[in-house]
């Protein structure tokens, strides 16, 4: 049991382990418990920490957490039909004194708390929030995944396309198998083909022996390929040709082989788009997106802020070892930010927050200019003086937009309306800001958006 507690203490609450391990020892449970008991044991004792440290911050007495202890065994174990009545009454006597109350009541008094969110650890999870955009996307994977149709996931970088891909995987009747996954963008042309292909011994300077690649690697299970919009023009034919064929000829080999893989692709780009300007193979397209769905980024999803808040706050100080709890402002400001990094950006923020923070409240002071809208104007003003192209009648306005959104992305259209110029004028401004390394490019032409840097 002590183990089991273990992992709903985080941080100065994990002193309270040793008490509830002496006193698991040395007042035991009812002997000649069945399975089933020693599981309610377990369920109730964890819920009795849970329930103590639930009342952070709060000045309560051993006596009044002691009661409320009592109150939730009773109803606990009167709600378990398969415990016998003697078995339970035996029960809600012994567990209250497993636990240290006094300890237990002076950690949740100093703030201390424990959350079932927390045990993940330093794991990616896709958290799924009441909004009904990604609980439509939830939905419309769960349906799809009994199939074998291809799976194309479009979103902008950060949103977790890989762990819904994962979620997919394993929703699948091919969960049994394995799940390759291969970034398009991180490996050079040449070696992305024969890693994808498989190749033969000696077949160019360097293969010292065969490899199957990830086509058969994936036999029985699912192959992912992120960023398949960078993927070289003539991979994307021989990819095509896969798809038809179900066969791949590895590079060097004389032959081809049979190939039994559920395909899931992901890109942030607009491949319709690529497609029509001649930069993505549209028959590929057809291929990869049977089944397209759409994952909003964090912008579009606000009702799921407070929850993602939570859950990687409390996961960054399990990381930390530490306990620490957002200011009410602090949280204001935090959902107001745009996420130009999504539910990434979010998760990496709430852990610097809770390293840098000293005390138990993290206040507003902590927060980045571009979340808090800091960005120093008179900063931005020096720094636009040595661009060229940029009006001097234009440097005020420009300084105080690019202040007001330093860190976060924005589009022709933001500039447009703020400086109240025409789109050409608009263009050319960001265009300067871009060649001067100020403002970084990023997406198509027609929804192309720009993040802000800093002005040094």
């Amino acid at each position: 049991m002590a183990g089991e507690l273990a992992g709903l203490l985080s941080g100065e609450a994990g002193s309270a382990l040793p008490q509830v391990r002496e006193r698991a020892h040395t007042t035991q449970a009812p002997r000649g418990l069945d399975p089933a008991g020693r599981r309610a044991v377990e369920e109730l004792a964890r819920h009795l920490v849970e329930t103590a440290l639930a009342l952070s911050g709060r000045s309560v007495e051993a006596v009044q957490v002691g009661e409320t202890l009592r109150r939730e065994v009773h109803k606990r174990l009167m709600a378990r039909p398969e415990l016998e009545r003697a078995v339970a009454a035996r029960l809600e006597a012994a567990l209250p004194r497993l636990l240290n109350l006094e300890h237990l009541v002076e950690l949740a008094g100093r703030g201390i708390s424990a959350s079932p969110a927390a045990t993940a650890l330093d794991r990616e999870e896709l958290v799924a929030g009441p909004s009904p955009a990604f609980r439509r996307v939830l939905k419309e994977l769960s349906l799809v995944a009994e199939s074998d149709f291809p799976v194309l996931l479009v979103g902008e970088s950060g949103t977790g396309k890989e762990l819904l891909a994962r979620r997919l995987h394993r929703l699948s009747p091919r969960c049994d198998g394995p799940m390759v996954t291969v970034n398009c963008a991180a490996m050079p042309p040449n070696l992305l083909e024969s890693e994808l292909f498989g190749h033969e011994k000696g077949a160019f300077t360097g293969a010292e022996a065969a490899r199957p690649g990830y086509f058969r690697q994936a036999k029985g299970g699912t192959l992912f390929l992120d960023e398949i919009g960078e993927a070289p023009p003539e991979l994307q034919v021989r990819l095509l040709r896969v798809l038809e064929s179900r066969r791949v000829s590895p590079v060097g080999g004389g032959g081809e082989v049979p190939v039994d893989f559920r395909l899931v692709t992901a890109t942030h780009r607009d491949l319709a788009q690529a497609a029509a300007q001649g930069e993505f193979n549209q028959a590929l397209l057809y291929r990869l997106q049977v089944v397209p769905l759409y994952l909003p980024p964090l912008r579009e999803r606000p009702e799921d802020l407070d929850l993602l808040l939570d859950h990687f706050l409390a996961q960054a100080g399990m990381l930390a070892k530490k306990t620490r709890r957002l200011a009410p402002n602090t949280r204001e400001r935090l959902k107001l930010y745009s996420w130009p990094g999504n539910v990434r950006e979010l998760r990496h923020m709430l852990q610097r927050l809770v390293v840098l923070s000293p005390e138990f409240e993290i206040g507003p002071e902590l927060l980045p200019p571009e979340i808090t809208g800091g960005g120093d104007e008179s900063a931005w003003h020096r720094a636009l003086a040595e661009v060229e192209g940029v009006p001097a009648v234009r440097l005020d306005d420009l300084a105080g937009f690019l202040a007001a959104h330093q860190g976060r992305e924005v589009a022709n259209q933001d500039l447009r309306s703020e400086l109240e110029c025409s789109d050409s004028t608009a263009k050319n401004l960001l265009a300067a800001l871009t060649r001067h390394g100020l403002v970084t490019a990023s997406g198509s032409r027609g929804g192309r958006r720009y993040r802000v840097g800093s002005p040094g």
